[in-house]
């Protein structure tokens, strides 16, 4: 009991840094900034919504229509959704969440043993998680309105939702973390390949054949059936998540972060070096880039099409542009020393903008040669990349654990809101220009900052 209380008081001493420094940046001293952000984040989800739930009604179908098979199939394929949703929020936790130096430091001068550490920090993570799946559930959810389930099935439905994120990311979890530790077979990030490939083949494979026994089971959504399962996961949860605990993984990372490297073959430095430093050194890069790499290689192993392969390739590609969230972190040892070599806030966004577009390259490339016009996705790889530049300098990782979290959260809903109003060259080109200009803004604020 006593390791569970602590776990649980290590919990709240990072919720505490997450209040406490999620608006430490200078940008956020002024309400001003922080209510301006605020509504821009406010106003592209809700923009979203709005057209989520506008797309929705075209699905519409009469109460006539509706039959028990077309109701399962909307339950199994809400539930497929979660999971997914569950594996690649884990994901998303997995490679960005890790503790800065000051709170490495706090945890081990605290009067608790190490066990009691890893399980509040595991409890920590999953508050995280569960936050970014309700941002994300708050979206797919009006989807059940479509189907006249009445309002106690909802709200059964409803529970069963949370009940199953929270037992989907326990297993993810078990399996991809505390097993493979204790197997020996993290090195080479071997837990992360393993998960994306479960999680691309549950995507286009097993989906569609889990939708289809549900399909042709005969059974109907009612109260029972899904009461029966919220039990049945209840005990999953309770099961998996006391194997987690009996075998007490030897979580490392929640004492050590290596995210960045140091790079010895660079002989000359200039300007240019040193922004593309920001990136190279990043080890996030190097694993989006390998996410990226190997999605591809399982898309060509399961359809032999290069076409289709392209195509995938096309849509998972934007999620390189993650690796400017550490941009600013990973800069902040040297950006003192930016003026030995001339690099001034508007030569870096220059070159910023420029690496952006040589990055994608490979994306545009892809657009201009398929059969499809997939042009706009072209458009979100380069808005996804700009913004989260912008959150690397608003949320700076070296000074919260969770602001890299954070960051990524709102970027996303930042992201796509921008990427649903740009569905034309001029308003992408606005759009554009003032991510830019933004960019430049914080860039010449830090600089200022810096220098007092």
């Amino acid at each position: 009991m006593k390791k569970l209380i602590d776990s649980f008081t290590v919990s709240k001493i990072l919720l505490n840094e997450i209040f406490h420094n999620i608006f430490s940046s200078p940008i956020f001293r002024k309400k001003r900034n922080r209510y301006a952000v605020l509504a821009l984040f406010a106003a592209a989800y809700i923009a979203y919504y709005i057209l989520n739930m506008s797309q929705l009604n075209q699905m519409f179908v009469t109460k006539d229509q509706l039959t028990n098979a077309l109701e399962m199939n909307l339950f199994s394929s809400l539930s497929n959704v979660i999971i997914i949703i569950a594996g690649f929020i884990y994901l998303i936790v997995t490679i960005s969440f890790s503790l800065t130096k000051k709170m490495q430091y706090q945890l081990k001068i605290l009067p608790f043993e190490k066990d009691s550490v890893v399980m509040g920090s595991i409890l920590f993570k999953l508050l995280l998680s569960y936050f970014s799946f309700l941002i994300i559930f708050a979206i797919i959810i009006p989807m059940l309105k479509l189907f006249y389930f009445s309002n106690t099935l909802n709200l059964f439905i409803f529970v069963y939702c949370q009940i199953l994120f929270f037992a989907s990311i326990t297993c993810y979890h078990f399996v991809f973390h505390t097993l493979i530790q204790r197997i020996r077979l993290t090195k080479f990030n071997l837990n992360i390949i393993l998960l994306v490939a479960f999680l691309f083949f549950y995507f286009f494979v097993f989906r569609f054949q889990i939708d289809q026994k549900f399909m042709q089971s005969g059974l109907a959504v009612h109260i029972p059936l899904v009461g029966s399962l919220i039990l049945c996961l209840l005990v999953i949860i309770g099961l998996v998540g006391y194997g987690i605990y009996v075998l007490k993984p030897d979580d490392d990372d929640v004492y050590l972060s290596h995210d960045f490297f140091l790079w010895k073959r660079i002989k000359q430095m200039n300007y240019f070096m040193v922004i593309v430093l920001g990136f190279i050194r990043n080890k996030l890069t190097l694993s989006l880039i390998g996410i990226v790499c190997l999605i591809a290689i399982l898309s060509y192993v399961d359809t032999r099409d290069m076409t289709i392969t392209l195509t995938t390739l096309l849509y998972v590609y934007p999620i390189v542009s993650f690796s400017a969230i550490r941009y600013f972190s990973t800069t902040t040892s040297y950006r003192t020393l930016n003026p030995l070599f001339r690099l001034d806030a508007a030569l870096e966004t220059m070159t910023t903008t420029i690496l952006n577009i040589i990055l994608h390259l490979p994306l545009i490339i892809i657009v201009l040669f398929l059969p499809i016009d997939e042009i706009q996705i072209m458009h979100y790889g380069l808005i996804l990349f700009e913004s989260a530049l912008i959150m690397s300098i608003i949320f700076p990782k070296h000074k919260s654990s969770v602001n890299e979290f954070a960051a990524s959260v709102l970027c996303i809903v930042l992201a796509i809101g921008l990427f649903l109003i740009s569905d034309n060259i001029l308003l992408f080109g606005i759009i554009f220009i003032v991510l830019i200009g933004i960019k430049y803004y914080l860039l010449e604020r830090s600089t200022y900052i810096e220098a007092v």
